[in-house]
């Protein structure tokens, strides 16, 4: 097992309040994150490092890699959204709840969970690359361990926030008179 901590990294796909549970999912489902690096990031090196020294580690130093599932996948070949040119990506999941710190390093409250995760926030993330050898399938796989919330970046599900929508109706004045249906 190979831990990496990634730094200021956009992830996608934020389940890691409440676990995801897929169709396929048996049992209660999974906390998940998708980590998205830009391919220039000099964080790749460290990321295919720990994936080689996973299977190295499982398999042998005469391991395959070409043979067995990889976890870094290219965003240019498998996703046509914008967001992904010229990045790679990779899934982390958990069955525990990874733990959520706030810029300070202070357990996040559920305003600041509420305020930084969603698709396209910004991240330092704690990952561990293990091999894997099942039914036959041989490969490295991503466990999410923790997670610091650090700044809102670009919403990437499409939706706004609620208070970036009404922005330029706060505190106007209205000609409403005081009624109590509201």
């Amino acid at each position: 097992m190979a831990k990496v901590i990634l730094q200021n990294v956009r992830c996608s796909y934020v389940f890691v309040e409440k676990p995801r549970k897929n169709k396929d999912d048996e049992g209660d489902g999974k906390y998940s994150i998708q980590v998205i690096v830009s391919k220039d990031d000099p964080q790749v090196k460290k990321v295919k490092a720990a994936i080689k020294a996973a299977a190295v580690d499982k398999f042998g130093k005469d391991v395959k890699m070409g043979a067995m599932k990889l976890p870094l996948r290219d965003g240019d070949e498998e996703r046509d959204e914008g967001e992904y040119n010229n990045t790679l990506f990779f899934n982390a999941n958990a069955s525990r709840k990874p733990g959520i710190v706030n810029r300070k390093n202070e357990p996040a409250d559920q305003a600041d969970i509420e305020e930084y995760c969603f698709s396209g926030a910004i991240f330092h993330v704690s990952v561990d690359f293990y091999a894997f050898n099942f039914q036959g399938r041989k490969g490295v796989a991503v466990g999410l361990n923790n997670i610091m919330l650090r700044k809102k970046g670009e919403r990437m599900d499409g939706t706004a926030s609620a208070s970036d929508e009404f922005k330029d109706l706060a505190d106007a004045d209205d000609d409403f008179e005081d009624d109590d249906d509201f």
